[in-house]
Parts: structure tokens; C-alpha cells; sequence
């Protein structure tokens, strides 16, 4: 199994079995609806961060679309609009800032992942906190597709397939010193 789609797996369990009491949490003080919207960001935070550890990219790369989507989370009254833009924030971090080597493969993947879990989500018609962390434990189970569908960044054609790092590190020296 591939370590994005495991850690992805783990992180969709973690941030199921997490929701459900943070959201209890930050009911009185924010309310509900708001709070829900505010877990939701948070995870996809975490999210964009491990994204942009496995894409080799700088995390203040996907600093404006997380705050783009706190504006939207922090909006009163705005609901389906904030969970269609934090699928939008997603594709747009994972495929654009990320992993955007590939960009047909990339918009077939995104379509499939993102349009299954809205599907999954749909399905369940969450409405109670235990319902709503199944969904988003489904969601990110869909989200693993992701990573079958678009290959793997390319590696380094002097970096052998099963290559010990130190070892690497060793011969680039010897060569270096050699020159």
C-alpha cells in the first residue's frame, strides 16, 4: 500500500473519531452549524499540509486558499456553498498547487474522487454528528483513489528504485570529490 493512501485512510478515521466531540465542543461558543464548518476547515488544513509534504512543496503555498476558505467557513449562513468550495479548495490544492504534472489525469481523478464522495456523502443524508463523521471517514476513503489514478512524482534518475539514501549520498560525495 502506497503511504499517501494509508496515511490518507488513517487521517479519514482520525478525523471521523475527532469531529464528533470537537464539534460538541464548539457548539456553545460558536454554534453548531459554525462549528461544524470549522472542523471541516481543520481538517482539510491538516490535509492540504500532508498534501504539500508528499507534493515537495512549501506549506504557505496553500496559505491563501485555506484563508479563502475560513472567510467562507466564518460566513453566516452560508452552508452547501461552504462545503462545494472546500471540495473546490481540495482539487485545487491537490491537483494545482501539488501534484499538477499531469493535468488530464489530474481532472479525471479529481472528478472521480471528489464526485464519489459528494455521492457517498449524499447517500448517507447526514443529519445527526454520528452520521456526519461517517461521512467524513467515506469521504476520505474516496479520496485514497486519488492516488492510484495519478501516478507518483517522478524520482530522480540517478536514484535507484530501492536505493538506501545514505548509500546515494555516499557515491554523489565520492563522485563529487572525484571530479
Amino acid at each position: 500500500m502506497k503511504p499517501p493512501v494509508r496515511t490518507t485512510l488513517v487521517f479519514g478515521l482520525i478525523s471521523a473519531l475527532a469531529a464528533m466531540p470537537a464539534v460538541g465542543w464548539l457548539a456553545g461558543p460558536v454554534g453548531g452549524s459554525t462549528g461544524f464548518k470549522l472542523i471541516v476547515w481543520l481538517d482539510l488544513l491538516f490535509y492540504a499540509l500532508l498534501l504539500t509534504r508528499w507534493g515537495g512543496r512549501h506549506p504557505a503555498a496553500v496559505l491563501f486558499p485555506m484563508v479563502l476558505l475560513l472567510g467562507a467557513a466564518l460566513w453566516p449562513g452560508v452552508y452547501t456553498g461552504f462545503f462545494f468550495l472546500s471540495v473546490g479548495v481540495l482539487a485545487w490544492i491537490r491537483s494545482g498547487i501539488c501534484f499538477g504534472s499531469t493535468p488530464l489525469r489530474s481532472i479525471m481523478a479529481e472528478t472521480i474522487c471528489l464526485a464519489g464522495g459528494i455521492g457517498l456523502v449524499a447517500l448517507f443524508n447526514p443529519s445527526s454528528t454520528m452520521v456526519w463523521a461517517i461521512c467524513i471517514w467515506l469521504f476520505f476513503l474516496m479520496q485514497c483513489l486519488y492516488f492510484f489514478i495519478v501516478p507518483a512524482a517522478k524520482r530522480n534518475k540517478e536514484q535507484e528504485p530501492d536505493a538506501d539514501p545514505f548509500e546515494q549520498a555516499c557515491r554523489n560525495a565520492h563522485r563529487i570529490l572525484a571530479e
